[in-house]
């Protein structure tokens, strides 16, 4: 799931794989997900060894870490409806390979109902954005009040807060949300030093 500006947090992962695959498109800010948002059109690479056409050299970091994580293909969906964004489903095989017909109608169809999900996601429910593990589902709210944290520590606008937040992720080898409760829990502190 996507905001408007850019907030980010992950509805459903289905396994490990899946987790680690959005993990590094949080930490790092590129990947397919990230381009399927901004493009509103899908992004499919059918070979992660082999791209063909598809422009991948802005995701280097990604690719290793999917390459490491057993991914070998990935496909992501834009969940649009009219002209409002949501997010995209991501998906990922072990094994290259192009989406046949039906499979790619499947997905089509998929990222449709998820788009349509997401809009009635809160109905009814107390819980909505209150991360589950268990389910592999959480809106990375570490993640925001520690960007909102480091924004006051530094004086620097949102967006500065969270780049620097992902760029202590990337720099030390951590996931954003370890940075973040890190922060949170005040065992990091950002100072003038680190911009």
């Amino acid at each position: 799931m996507v905001t408007a500006t850019g907030n980010r947090g992950v509805v459903y992962a289905t396994d490990d794989v899946s987790t680690r695959i959005e993990d590094l498109q949080f930490t790092l800010g590129v990947g397919p997900c990230v381009d399927a948002v901004h493009t509103g059109a899908p992004v499919l690479v059918a070979d992660l060894d082999e791209p063909g056409d598809i422009a991948v050299d802005r995701w280097p970091m990604f690719m290793e870490g999917a390459a490491t994580a057993g991914v070998r293909a990935v496909f992501a969906f834009p969940l649009r409806i009219g002209a409002i964004s949501l997010g995209t489903l991501d998906l990922y095989r072990d094994q290259p390979g192009d989406l046949d017909s039906s499979q790619l109608s499947a997905a089509l169809l998929a990222a449709d109902a998820a788009a349509l999900a997401l809009l009635h996601l809160d109905i009814g429910r107390d819980d909505t954005f209150c991360d589950d593990l268990a389910a592999r589902s959480t809106y990375q709210l570490q993640v925001h009040q520690a960007t909102g944290m480091v924004q006051v520590q530094l004086g620097v606008r949102t967006e500065q807060a969270f780049l620097m937040l992902r760029a202590r992720a990337f720099a030390t080898g951590r996931s954003l949300v370890a940075v973040a409760i890190d922060v949170v829990e005040r065992r990091l502190r950002f100072s003038t030093e680190d911009q």
